[in-house]
């Protein structure tokens, strides 16, 4: 990429030094600061050594903006010449040779922006593999994008966007990295709002609204002030790729092909006579009576509706059949069946025929069927975890304790207040929680013989579950109240 970056700055050195060369060949040098040419021709030597060591320092630094600099000055350095022919560059095409060398040197910056873009791509590839880099890869991006400057912000978006990508690409085949995923979206407050909706609500599908705006917004969200729509169609969209949500095609918006918007976007029936877009539609209504067609405004009459060929009135409706439509111009009163049709942005005032048009998905979403104990079990856990965050407590959400047999055991919370430790699993279920569930968590207990246990089972327990949990003394609630479970945590600490 370096020796390309060089090119421009390879012609206008061998530029500089044949002209130089040719100079001293054909005439001897002299120092003569006093002649306005002699000071002229320095000046524009040293801005070309200039360029050249700018362009120089871009190759070597991989700095495309130094490289768009030296071109740019070659370029008007070169203009200056030619309208001020002086002594020392007297050939005639240098002047060519220069602006070649600034164009190369700007289209070489092209190319080390390409090369820098692939090589990042290719290092995000490489870790591909390693999930765990790359989830604090894209926390650290998202945190300094917040902070980042307007300007920046879609150099960060890009590449947080190829981070995810990514990662879903790689959860497909991996349950342990979805999962991972998952539990990242449901710490986000947006999220949590977003689920809220579905979960505590009972929202049974999201659908936007198609306004005005650029991008569709979603009435069920619009308490969420604080993002825009594009931030909320983010969320969204990873809450597909995870799983959680499943999106359905709702609308197929026009976009215009110039600015690409779909606002404003109006469709327009043109005559095809004088192609004016003031057209007017007529309905024809048959007289049942007596057969005459007329246009449904010709049978209106000072006491009613009245047939204009046999004069009688008409009572009801039902005597007058809709028969079919035509198209008037009001500009040249041409009357026809079939019009023609375009479209108009009023953003760019841009018409636009059909087959030109960019066509825009917009959808609704539902809460996935497998993702529903989950989010709501996930919400509460959640909503737990801030309450005995609140009571002192120092809480893990997903937390792990090693056991006697040495295995490292997950459990839905982990919380400490002092020397105390408390394990918490939930257990949640469409309608009660059964034994075969209860059992995993048992196992885990078992072994973890230096904590306080409690299992939240939601939102109720079998009676075989329960019997089971009374035998083998595992403190346990049925309940969905995140009030209920933080104070019961607190019981068993200050018990335990």
């Amino acid at each position: 990429m370096r020796q390309i970056g060089m090119a421009g700055i390879v012609i206008l050195a061998a530029s500089i030094v044949v002209s130089g060369a040719h100079y001293m060949g054909a005439r001897s040098f002299e120092w003569t600061p006093s002649n306005p040419s002699f000071i002229y021709s320095l000046v524009l030597t040293l801005g070309f050594f200039i360029s050249i060591g700018a362009g120089f320092f871009g190759a070597i630094k991989e700095m495309n903006e130094f490289l768009i600099a030296a071109g740019t000055s070659c370029i008007v350095l070169a203009i200056l010449n030619k309208l001020f022919a002086n002594l020392l560059y007297s050939w005639s095409y240098l002047d060519t040779m220069w602006v070649l060398a600034g164009a190369m040197m700007i289209l070489d910056s092209f190319q080390v922006r390409r090369v820098k873009e692939a090589r990042r791509l290719e290092e995000l590839t490489a870790e591909e593999q390693k999930p765990d880099s790359l989830i604090a890869t894209l926390d650290k991006l998202e945190a300094e994008g917040q902070k980042a400057q307007p300007d920046l912000a879609p150099k960060y978006e890009k590449e947080i966007q190829e981070i995810k990508r990514l990662l879903y690409s790689g959860a497909k085949e991996r349950p342990e990295l979805i999962k991972k995923l998952r539990i990242r979206l449901y710490h986000s407050p947006v999220v949590q709002e977003i689920m809220k909706r579905f979960v505590e609500e009972n929202l049974a599908v999201l659908e936007p609204t198609i306004e005005t705006s650029e991008t569709p917004t979603y009435p069920a969200l619009t308490s969420l002030r604080a993002l825009n729509p594009r931030q909320v169609n983010s969320t969204l969209n990873d809450l597909v790729e995870s799983g959680i949500l499943r999106k359905e095609l709702y609308e197929k918006l026009n976009a215009c092909p110039r600015c690409h918007r779909t606002a404003h976007v109006f469709n327009r029936i043109k005559c095809p006579k004088c192609d004016t877009y003031r057209v007017d539609i007529n309905r024809l209504m048959q007289h049942i009576d007596c057969g005459a067609i007329y246009k449904h405004q010709e049978y209106d009459g000072l006491g009613g509706p009245v047939c204009p060929k046999c004069g009688k009135s008409i009572d009801k409706e039902l005597e007058l059949k809709n028969v079919g439509v035509v198209f008037e111009c009001e500009s040249c009163k041409g009357i026809f069946n079939d019009p023609n049709r375009s479209f108009y942005c009023r953003s760019c005032n841009n018409e636009f025929q059909l087959k030109d048009t960019e066509l825009v998905d917009t959808h609704s979403y539902r809460l996935s069927e497998d993702a529903k104990s989950e989010a709501k079990e996930t919400l509460t856990v959640l909503a737990v975890a801030d309450k005995i965050q609140g009571l002192g407590f120092t809480v893990t959400a997903p937390g792990s304790m090693k056991g006697r047999s040495g295995v490292d055991h997950e459990f839905t919370l982990v919380c400490g207040r002092k020397d105390k430790l408390i394990a918490v699993d939930f257990a949640a279920a469409e309608e009660m929680v059964g034994t075969k569930t209860v059992l995993s968590s048992y196992a885990k207990f078992t072994d973890v013989v230096t904590a306080t246990k409690l299992l939240v089972a939601m939102p109720a327990l079998e009676q075989q579950a329960r019997d089971f949990l009374n035998t083998n003394r595992i403190p346990f609630l049925e309940t969905e109240d995140p009030t209920i479970i933080s104070n019961k945590i607190s019981q068993l600490a200050a018990a335990s």
